[in-house]
Formats: C-alpha cells, structure tokens, sequence
C-alpha cells in the first residue's frame, strides 16, 4: 500500500511539475541494450548471495521466497508494483526535481539512489548498499534509453526472477515455510 501511495503522490507531482514520465517515443536501441546487460549482470552477480542467504536460513528472506501458485503471482504482482512505482518515484521524479533545484543531475540522482538504498534497509545494511548501486545502474538506463520503460522492465524481471529462485532454493534447501519447521531442520536464524 505504501508503495501504491508513493506512486500515486509521484504521479501528481509529476503533474504539477510538467514533468513528462511517459514519452511517445519508443527507448533506443543502445538503452535497451544497457538494460539487458545490467539485468544479466545483475542476476549473475546476485543469485549466489541469494542461494547463501537461503542456505544460512536468513529469517528475512521468508519476505522473497514465494512457495505456491497464490504466493507466486502475488509475488509477480509485488515485482510489478516495485518496478513500475519505484522507477516512477525513484527515476522519473525524484532526480528531475532534485536536478532542477541542485542543478546537477549526477548529484541528483547519486543523492536519490542513497535513499533508494535507504528505503530497502530493511533488508540489511550490506543489500542496502548493493541497491544504492543497482539504483545508479537503474539511473544510467533510464539516460541511455530516454526513458523509464527499460528500467521499469529490467526492475520487473529482477525482481520477479529473484523471487521466484529464492522459492525455488527455499524448497530446494529445505527452508521451513514460516511457522513450520520439518523434523530435524534448524529454526531460521
């Protein structure tokens, strides 16, 4: 619900402030380009650290780890929340407005990625810092492409393909559904 809010309040700011979040023109080929590779890097770089946080019963992970078919499309339903509301907030309006009022788009948009990476603490500091990072590759697609449509894509088929490998590890490795702890398994951490 937060995330809806926040993109509802992005969109009458963005509004108000003229601020054009959905060109007619299709991205160009060299950001679509961008944005595949950062997905891929991105999935690469990340799917060992999940399959460790699956393997230390990290409690948290519980939050990623969709196990059934409701559960799973809730998830693709979460996935496409984050990807069309954050990049909206985070990489349409957030950085136009900072850009306009500091004059610098790469200060704007480092300042907006801290508390992207801020806004995800919840996940621990270490991941924090890795989404600060993700955000500025977030940032430089949305430059390349002209628009927030590859970022908003690559976000959704991250998020989407980080869920559904944590179920798949989680049932893999024997992660107890929560509240639910096999015979002989140790309690999540």
């Amino acid at each position: 619900m937060t995330l809806w809010l926040m993109t509802g309040l992005s969109f009458l700011t963005a509004w108000a402030e003229a601020i054009d979040l959905f060109p007619r023109r299709l991205p160009n080929a060299g950001g679509v380009a961008a944005g595949a590779v950062m997905l891929v890097i991105a999935i690469a770089f990340m799917r060992p650290r999940w399959r460790r946080a699956v393997e230390r019963r990290t409690r948290i992970v519980q939050l990623f780890m969709p196990r059934d078919r409701t559960e799973r499309l809730l998830w693709v339903l979460v996935a496409a929340s984050a990807g069309f509301g954050e990049e909206i907030t985070w990489r349409g309006v957030q950085p136009t407005l900072l850009a306009t009022l500091l004059g610098h788009p790469v200060v704007a948009a480092a300042l907006v990625a801290v508390t992207f990476g801020i806004g995800h603490m919840l996940q621990g500091w270490r991941s924090a810092a890795i989404i600060v990072v993700f955000a500025m590759s977030f940032q430089t697609v949305v430059w390349l492409s002209g628009s927030l449509y590859v970022a908003m894509a690559v976000h959704f088929i991250y998020d989407v393909v980080a869920g559904m490998t944590y179920g798949r590890l989680g049932e893999e490795l024997g992660y107890p559904i929560e509240g639910v702890t096999p015979p002989g398994a140790p309690a999540p951490v």
